[in-house]
């Protein structure tokens, strides 16, 4: 599954990096920013999971995920917001679904996991609808 990471915070996207190729996601992108994201997500392979910083530079990070539901909306986003936020763990594999998390509390403990519950998910929903 290939994941998509979307931060302008090279340090943090570094670490995030880190984390999820230690609980074996190994095809991992990173992008510096929501417009690049926008502008590759139009002409090149879709992502499993965009791990998206909500604050962007240039652009505001709402808007940016707003475009991208709006040309993806089965795509699956997790929104690292600054601002204490419950997590929706409302998971929709067949028409995608927003995760918003707190940035301060993505820690190797819940990212990966985080990760595994939405492949699990949208591998049981692909054998469901194959079957």
């Amino acid at each position: 599954m290939y994941i998509l990471l979307v931060d302008n915070n090279l340090f943090y996207a570094a670490v995030l990096k880190e984390l999820m190729l230690k609980a074996g996601f190994n095809q991992i992108g990173h992008l510096n920013s929501g417009i690049e994201c926008m502008l590759q997500l139009r002409k090149s392979e879709v992502p499993d999971v965009i791990i998206i910083d909500e604050s962007q530079c240039y652009v505001n990070g709402v808007d940016v995920i707003k475009d991208i539901l709006s040309h993806k909306p089965n795509l699956t986003l997790i929104v690292l917001t600054d601002t204490e936020s419950p997590v929706n763990v409302n998971f929709t594999p067949e028409k995608g679904s927003t995760i918003c998390i707190a940035k301060d509390s993505v820690t190797a403990d819940n990212l990966p996991q985080i990760l595994y519950n939405i492949f699990t998910e949208k591998i049981n929903f692909t054998k469901k609808t194959s079957t």
